[in-house]
């Protein structure tokens, strides 16, 4: 080889890495945003997981609140049928 072929060689070689450190730029780039998106992810993973929780109270809390007219419902109910069995014996035993 002689100069001028050394010298093209290298000129063609400082082109390359030139648009070698483009690309590893573009990439650096993008590993940053997946980075973030993973992040955020992993902090919306959190979230969710904190509302679930939420949802399952919420949950208990509604069953619970159903749960208390019907409890009211059968003491009404017990009330009545043993004033009437009170009534009732009361007129029995008189």
């Amino acid at each position: 080889m002689n100069q001028t072929e050394i010298e093209v060689a290298l000129a063609e070689h400082g082109k390359e890495i030139g648009s070698l450190k483009h690309r590893v730029d573009d990439m650096e780039r993008i590993a940053d945003a997946v980075h973030s998106l993973a992040e955020q992810m992993a902090a919306q993973t959190a979230e969710i997981h904190h509302l679930s929780e939420n949802v399952g109270e919420v949950k208990a809390d509604v069953a619970e609140l159903k749960a208390k007219p019907a409890a009211r419902w059968e003491n009404l109910v017990g009330a009545a049928l043993g004033a009437v069995a009170g009534a009732a014996s009361a007129l029995i035993f008189k």
